[in-house]
């Protein structure tokens, strides 16, 4: 409309032009006929009416002049319409005016949204439709297989286009870890002493700058002994807000510790002795808001203890307390089954469960049934979790070395039929920890690694080529022999991980790996137990090993780190349950050549 507008004004003008002296050049009529189609909204009535005389003035100059008028108002016109177009596009920040910047922190969400969202001038789809299983399958379309432009990536195989989207997704979890923790070089970034006296000038520290300080310095020295049972500790972690860490030992015994002054010893809230367990304690998690504790053994039963049903220490199973069983029923093979992991909803309602029956189950715990199964993998099912808080889409990893992604949205097979798998392990798959936000997360694998991941490079579960090409693997058995190659050398030849960490060992139990907590570290490192009875920290910004933690004299297989406080905890084969909460700077250690 603006440009119809623009012709008919050059196309009045260039007849105005023409006209001859005897009419008078620009009259009166053509002059208010021409204003209604250069009327500006920023000018005022006294600078139309200025512009009215002048036209007048030079209309009675002669042809001569007047000819040459004309150019010069068509570039005024067209001046004034692109400042037009700038006015009209620009927003108005009257409102915002309270702001206070310096008081303003940085919003990490707002930075994976822009940056996660944006890609190459377009907005990225959601990550998961709610739709039918079909157009989730096209949302989340495998990276690697996505069309590139044609001028940049026609020329790429498909192998180059997934390294270089693997690379971007790495770049962008990079860029969002600096940002939370205000990235700095390490020869340019000021003291932690001179941030100390910045913040006893203003008073206080905002969430970014307390990760920034808290992501410099880690846990180390010696640790504190908090507990020394008399047999193997298999479950090590804290609850969602810090209150309580949870040890589980093979000897039937789950204790549960207070640790809500983390600077005085921990003290021994519930003992909980449980019975008809098959071999050990598999697996435990506690509610959201702690009320309930369920653990799981080799058993399709589960059992769940009510934390606030008696103030009693010590909790027996059908003795001074009722452990509930949660039975899941017949499943699908011919005798009984175990379950070795399980996670509850961030609402409380569904259990999470992963089995030895190649399956996984999702249970209701106020009905009491399960709800969904699917056939999820060839072997065993040894680590499950949910991707974010949403509890819609949830991993599963097995011992067919294969993670999949399962959406319970996606119709009424969304449990049933899998979404997408990340392929990339090469043995099988020990343990899965997500980063909260429905998009990364980590696996340990018994092909001694821990891979990163982001779930948008999954393929199609149908792809015959991962069916065809060779997958080197080896005829061994973890649990009491050495892995029999090397880490650094096998290479999955599909793998979708887009970060691979070394230097620990997954051997002789499922050990564990975790993410460190947003408060204080913005979850820039990742750490995992070992089979050397170490405790390994790796940066995920430097993709190198962080710190090595040394206590147990046999395997650690679980540890965890306090979401609030700088403090790590750990339990191990020797029984003992230690935690570390030292806080010498780590600047200037070196631990990249260290290993068991």
């Amino acid at each position: 409309e603006r440009e119809r507008e623009r012709k008919r004004s050059d196309d009045e003008l260039e007849s105005a032009a023409a006209m001859d002296k005897g009419e008078g050049a620009l009259g009166s009529g053509h002059v208010g006929e021409m204003e209604k189609h250069l009327e500006r909204p920023t000018c005022d009535d006294s600078e139309i009416q200025g512009q009215q005389d002048l036209s007048r003035e030079e209309g009675n100059r002669g042809s001569e002049e007047k000819n040459e008028d004309p150019p010069a108002s068509r570039d005024d016109v067209l001046q004034d319409d692109r400042e037009e177009e700038e006015e009209e596009d620009s927003f108005d920040y009257t409102g915002l005016d309270g702001l206070d910047d310096s008081e303003s922190d940085f919003d990490i969400d707002d930075y994976d949204s822009g940056e996660d969202k944006q890609q190459d001038g377009k907005e990225e789809e959601p990550l998961f439709h709610s739709g039918a299983p079909e157009m989730l399958a096209r949302s989340m379309q495998p990276q690697g297989e996505c069309s590139a432009p044609k001028d940049e990536e026609s020329h790429l195989s498909r192998h180059e286009i997934l390294q270089r989207e693997k690379s971007r997704s790495l770049e962008r979890l990079q860029g969002i870890l600096q940002a939370r923790i205000g990235w700095e070089d390490p020869s340019t970034r000021p003291d932690i002493s001179q941030l100390i006296k910045a913040r006893e000038a203003r008073g206080h520290w905002s969430p970014s700058k307390r990760a920034r300080i808290s992501s410099r310095v880690l846990p180390n020295g010696e640790p504190e002994v908090v507990d020394v049972g008399n047999s193997r500790a298999y479950i090590g972690h804290f609850a969602l807000n810090g209150d309580v860490f949870l040890a589980g030992f093979q000897n039937q015994t789950i204790r549960l510790y207070e640790v809500n002054q983390t600077h005085r010893p921990w003290k021994l809230r519930k003992e909980i002795v449980a019975k008809a367990l098959n071999w050990t304690v598999t697996d435990t998690c506690l509610s959201p808001n702690q009320q309930l504790l369920v653990y799981s053994t080799i058993s399709p039963v589960l059992h769940a203890v009510n934390m606030n049903a008696t103030d009693e220490v010590q909790s027996i199973q059908n003795i001074t307390d009722v452990h509930t069983p949660l039975d899941f029923g017949p499943g699908f093979s011919e005798g009984a089954f175990g379950l070795w992991a399980i996670s509850f909803s961030r609402d409380g309602k569904y259990i999470l469960a992963g089995s030895s029956d190649y399956a996984a189950y999702l249970f209701d715990i106020e009905a009491q049934r399960v709800v969904a199964r699917a056939r999820a993998h060839k072997d065993d099912v040894n680590s499950v979790c949910f991707a974010d808080e949403s509890d819609h889409v949830f991993l599963s990893g097995s011992d067919d070395t294969m993670i999949k992604v399962w959406d319970r949205r996606c119709g009424e097979d969304g449990v049933n039929r899998v979404q997408g798998m990340l392929p990339g392990h090469t043995e099988g798959i020990a343990h899965i920890s997500p980063k909260g936000d429905g998009r990364y997360f980590i696996s340990n694998g018994k092909d001694q690694k821990c891979k990163l991941w982001d779930i948008r490079t999954m393929c199609n579960s149908t792809s015959g080529q991962l069916k065809k090409d060779k997958i080197e693997s080896f005829d061994w058995d973890y649990r009491w022999q050495p892995y029999p190659g090397n880490p650094e050398k096998v290479k999955h030849p599909h793998d979708r991980s887009i970060a691979t960490f070394t230097g620990h060992k997954v051997l002789q139990t499922l050990i564990r790996c975790r993410w460190s907590p947003a408060e204080t570290t913005g979850q820039r490192y990742i750490f995992s137990g070992s089979q050397c009875g170490s405790l390994f920290v790796y940066d995920i910004l430097t993709q190198k090993k962080a710190a090595v933690f040394r206590f147990h004299r046999s395997v650690m297989r679980d540890c965890d780190w306090h979401p609030y406080h700088p403090m790590l905890a750990s339990v191990g084969w020797d029984g003992s349950v230690v935690r570390w909460q030292k806080l010498p700077e780590l600047e200037g250690q070196n631990h990249n050549q260290v290993s068991c």
